[in-house]
């Protein structure tokens, strides 16, 4: 069965997908530290990120350097955090979530929301990327 982030990508249950390639996607995450959290995806389902072929780990890293110039901007926080543990889905992921304090980075205050309650983020995204006019990867 594909993963929960495979199912979001292809439409089957709610999310915000707000970037996809050949390698890699990137979506809102439904148990946000904070507003616009999200995570970049391989397209294909690795377990760990140390099995990524080198490609798609460097274009992941990228597509998750991009969104977390995006959040800066955005959010205007003073540090964006960057997260591999992948101990819920068995599906490489790289959470990428503004800080505003050393406790955002604690998984066990993330709490789980509504699909539509990231409306708002999933726009705030898609503003800025129109006004880069793409992203650049």
């Amino acid at each position: 069965m594909p993963s929960i982030f495979t199912q979001i990508r292809m439409g089957e249950i709610p999310g915000y997908v707000l970037y996809e390639d050949e390698l890699c996607f990137a979506i809102l995450t439904l148990g946000p530290h904070n507003p616009g959290h999200l995570m970049v995806i391989p397209v294909r389902e690795i377990a760990d990120w140390q099995e990524l072929p080198k490609e798609t780990y460097q274009r992941v890293m990228v597509v998750a350097q991009f969104f977390g110039k995006a959040t800066k901007s955005i959010y205007d926080c003073p540090k964006v955090a960057l997260a591999v543990v992948g101990f819920e889905v068995p599906h490489v992921h790289i959470h990428v979530f503004s800080l505003f304090e050393t406790s955002d980075i604690d998984h066990t205050n993330a709490k789980r929301v509504d699909p539509e309650l990231l409306k708002p983020e999933a726009k705030k995204f898609n503003d800025y990327i129109d006004k880069l006019g793409g992203v650049e990867v």
